[in-house]
């Protein structure tokens, strides 16, 4: 294999400028192409399509649509509904449904391209919702002048104007109407009816809800995101909507505001902000990690490895994204590992290559004895990082297996990189400028030979420190705490986040859960009966009860159900009962709870949806099991009738239980990496345990290091910075590796344990803490970021990767002499027996 790796090394150092020159061009193609792969915040993502919570959501999207688009009307309800602001907000609704009233003249700008666009599903707003209630009572009112007797007809509207009030034809200029459907006249002027919360959150918010459609690209969900927000402000005055002769501005309210959020919403801004911040902090990440390199890498070119490291990150990427892989927080999360091993690859071939460059050799045969030396001992390092990463597939959360297979190609493409326009590389520089004479032969760094002497002089004591340092840390790793909250991890100038701020400061609502159900008959009375005894448990066990219920103070707050129209009399409930309410009933009306079939008839997908509020994802599962506490067994008393599926979806059900599935898998998929890097050494050095499991000493203790790091700091893990649990073993296992390798190398040419160990920490251990602090240099950048997330994924970054340099530097050696302090002790004492 070594010689393998020699022929390869040479053939690309003798083919220099055609080597460089290909793969320059590759690595520009790469990087056009990896700059162009799609950002994926979908539920894809966080769970797999064979889950039912998936499959349940999936359902949701393609009958009922996205997840809600919010546009929050800020003003007094009696303001907002009995005056011309009513009309307004009805110009509004009409304007994003994308519906056009056949004979009108669209309204240019937002409006006509979002109708265009063909982006929205359905639209339930405050002024819909009235207009769709008078012209309901028209038709009733016109279906009993033709069955009812004239007298009959007169006596039935007398009873209902002495009823509710109501004295004129309804209209949704009519204040008698509007304040009758609207307002609970038992309480205080302007209290909504709590059933209308989904609505009229209370007397100073109403709201519109979009829902967009289930199979629009990311771009096209952004672009009708952006055509909403410039819909609501927009304030250019237009013919069509003149008042008393002049022109005025169709959607400004006289009296009130309008604010754009929801999950898409703030899904679309963090995943464009995330995606621009990290464009604007690599670039100063490279530029630093070059200034480090320049000042402890002691070698001719000493870019020439972050330019390797670039261009294989770059190609890694592309790769991915030819492969349909997407950018999600876990590939983000692959830049620090795959530009720190790259880094560390082309850094230990450069540094073979100087050995050999110093000892006179040409750059051919020095690129040649590099990759004689060098090239095994990386190659082993390569195959169990990548062994290591292979243990990620056992991962329950997509992203976290397709950030391992990621990190599995980037870790090839590195190492294919290093050796070959590397090689190319430094046999052109060394043509040009004659050998490089270094005395890094002789000399260790202040830092490495600090810790190697201590090693050297207190084997027992290193070891002894670092294992109970690393005790406390897995001990007091499972105290590190965590950050979900969409509202921390997000920079707070974000509009989105602070529109979402707003929103449930408002309403105490910025989110929704969705229960999905599915019946061959959803006309059933123990069906509709269920439904409704179900919804009342979830508001009451959740806060909203009493004779005041409120969505600022409860957990939940009530959202439409099918059951809201068909149990509102509260009398017995008959088949026949339902059936003639649901014929009454409008294909609006219907849409957002069940929608019709196509012949007209009820459908078999019902849905029941419940406004929650921003929080923690832990607090987030808790308040998902209890709801699905509350639907009980089917066929069992309290659950639904034998039969009905009932499941909770959508994004807010799927991040809570991803968040937990990623928290608890992320000690056992630790674990299993080590044991994957572990068989992968045994295979390598043919089940030599001793020098396979010895590298694996500092990456097992710095895993506790970096615990015990984290927990004195006090920064959380969010869902970016949990996938680093790689960085600790892959990089601790590449440096192990490659110093292991070195030193054995040493003392096979004869050498002494302590003139081996200097020897190899003076040239390769160098290597070693160039490229280490190189990283930590580059990904220290992040924490000046304003975005939280990417300021504690750079934290942890750093932290991992200190901890893990810090055990190859201190805790390798330390194992080394004590391991051949036994080997001589053993014949001594098995002749003593």
């Amino acid at each position: 294999m070594a010689a393998f790796f020699a022929r390869i090394a040479a053939w690309a150092a003798r083919r220099a400028r055609w080597v460089l020159v290909v793969a320059l061009l590759v690595a520009i193609a790469a990087g056009i192409g990896a700059t162009r792969i799609p950002t994926d915040a979908g539920v894809g993502t966080l769970v797999d399509s064979s889950d039912p919570t998936y499959q349940a959501t999936e359902h949701v999207r393609s009958v009922f649509g996205e997840e809600p688009v919010v546009v929050l009307v800020k003003g007094e309800l009696p303001q907002l509904l009995l005056s011309k602001d009513i009309f307004r907000l009805l110009r509004l609704e009409g304007c994003l449904s994308g519906r056009v009233p056949k004979g009108a003249t669209p309204l240019p700008g937002a409006c006509t391209e979002l109708a265009e666009s063909g982006a929205v599903e359905f639209v339930s707003g405050p002024a819909t919702f009235l207009n769709e209630a008078v012209v309901q009572i028209d038709r009733q009112l016109e279906r009993l002048s033709k069955e009812v007797a004239p007298a009959e007809l007169r006596e039935f509207l007398l009873a209902v104007a002495t009823k509710y009030g109501i004295t004129s034809l309804p209209s949704i200029d009519n204040e008698q109407f509007v304040a009758t459907v609207v307002f609970d006249l038992a309480r205080a002027r302007g209290t909504p009816k709590a059933r209308l919360a989904y609505l009229f959150p209370n007397s100073h918010t109403a709201q519109i809800i979009v829902r967009l459609k289930p199979d629009l690209s990311q771009a096209e969900r952004h672009r009708a995101i952006g055509l909403i927000e410039d819909l609501v402000a927009e304030t250019t005055p237009r013919r069509q909507c003149a008042e008393g002769g002049r022109a005025k501005p169709c959607f400004v309210l006289s009296k009130g505001s309008y604010v754009v959020s929801g999950a898409p919403v703030v899904v679309d801004g963090l995943a464009r902000a995330l995606k621009d911040a990290l464009l604007l902090l690599f670039g100063v990440a490279l530029a630093v990690m070059a200034v480090m390199l320049v000042l402890v890498f002691r070698s001719r070119l000493r870019l020439l490895p972050l330019a390797v490291a670039v261009a294989a990150t770059a190609i890694a990427f592309a790769v991915f994204g030819l492969a349909n892989g997407s950018l999600t927080m876990a590939s983000i999360a692959a830049l620090p590992i795959l530009i720190g091993l790259a880094v560390d690859y082309a850094i230990q071939f450069q540094a073979r290559f100087d050995e050999a460059s110093a000892a006179g050799a040409g750059g051919v045969e020095a690129a040649r004895a590099a990759a004689l030396a060098g090239a095994p001992t990386i190659a082993a390092a390569c195959f169990a990082t990548a062994a290591g990463f292979l243990a990620l597939q056992l991962s329950p959360t997509p992203m976290v297996r397709g950030f391992g297979w990621l990190l599995i190609a980037g870790v090839a493409i590195a190492f294919a990189l290093a050796l070959t326009a590397g090689s190319a590389a430094l046999a052109l520089g060394s043509s040009r400028r004659g050998a490089f004479r270094s005395d890094s032969e002789t000399r260790a760094p202040r830092p490495v030979a600090w810790l190697l002497g201590l090693a050297l002089e207190q084997p027992a004591a290193v070891l002894g420190v670092g294992l109970a340092l690393a005790i406390l840390g897995w001990g007091l790793g499972t105290r590190v705490g965590t950050v979900s909250d969409i509202r921390d991890l997000a920079p707070q100038s974000l509009p989105a986040v602070h529109n979402l701020n707003e929103l449930q400061e408002a309403t105490g609502v910025s989110g929704e859960l969705d229960v999905s159900i599915v019946a061959a008959d959803l006309a059933d009375p123990a069906t509709v009966r269920w439904m409704a005894g179900f919804k009342r448990r979830v508001l009451r066990e959740n806060g909203f009860t009493g004779e005041d219920p409120s969505c600022l103070r409860a957990e939940v707050c009530p959202g439409p159900a099918l059951s809201d129209f068909l149990t509102r009399g509260g009398g017995r409930l008959t088949r026949s009962g339902i059936e003639a309410t649901l014929a009454a009933l409008s294909s609006y009306d219907l849409r957002q709870v069940a929608p019709l079939a196509a012949d007209g008839k009820i459908g078999h997908s019902a849905l029941i949806s419940f406004g929650i509020r921003a929080q923690s994802l832990e607090d987030q599962q808790r308040l998902v099991d209890r709801v699905r506490a509350a639907i009980g067994t089917p066929g069992q008393p309290g659950g639904p009738p034998a039969g009905v599926e009932v499941h909770l979806a959508g994004l807010a059900v799927i991040a809570a239980e991803s968040a937990g599935a990623l928290s608890s898998s992320r000690y056992w998929l630790a674990l299993g990496g080590l044991i994957a890097v572990a068989l992968a050494l045994l295979l390598v050095y043919r089940g030599d345990w001793r020098r396979a499991l010895l590298p694996l000493v500092p990456t097992v203790l710095a895993t506790g290091w970096a615990s015990l790091l984290l927990w004195l700091t006090g920064i959380p893990l969010n869902p970016m910075s949990a996938a680093l649990g790689a960085l600790t073993i892959a990089i601790g296992t590449e440096f192990g590796v490659i110093l292991s390798g070195r030193f054995h190398q040493e003392r096979a040419s004869g050498r002494s344990l302590e003139e081996a160990l200097r020897r190899t920490y003076a040239r390769t251990g160098a290597a070693v803490l160039a490229s280490g602090l190189t990283a930590i240099a580059g990904f220290a950048v992040l924490v000046a970021s304003e975005i939280q997330m990417l300021r504690d994924f750079g934290v942890v970054t750093v932290i991992d990767l200190t901890a893990a340099l810090l055990g190859v530097l201190a805790i390798l050696p330390a194992a080394l002499v004590l391991l051949e302090e036994r080997a001589r002790r053993a014949p001594a004492l098995a002749e003593e027996r």
